[in-house]
């Protein structure tokens, strides 16, 4: 069964932090989870043209 996860992922180019992002997702586990914000903050950051990822993700 699916729950919501509100999640916080600090952001990061690999040489900068970027700052945060936050937002909802629907997920059978925790480990989907944060799959899911991993692959959101990567295709985010290819949309405005930077090469960002998820340094830490923060579930509640």
């Amino acid at each position: 069964m699916k729950r919501t996860y509100r999640w916080t992922a600090a952001v990061s180019d690999g040489r900068h932090h970027d700052g945060e992002s936050v937002g909802t997702v629907r997920a059978s586990s925790e480990a989907e989870a944060r799959r899911l914000v991993a692959d959101w903050v990567q295709q985010d950051g290819a949309r405005k043209g930077r090469t960002w990822t998820a340094t830490n993700i923060d579930l509640r």
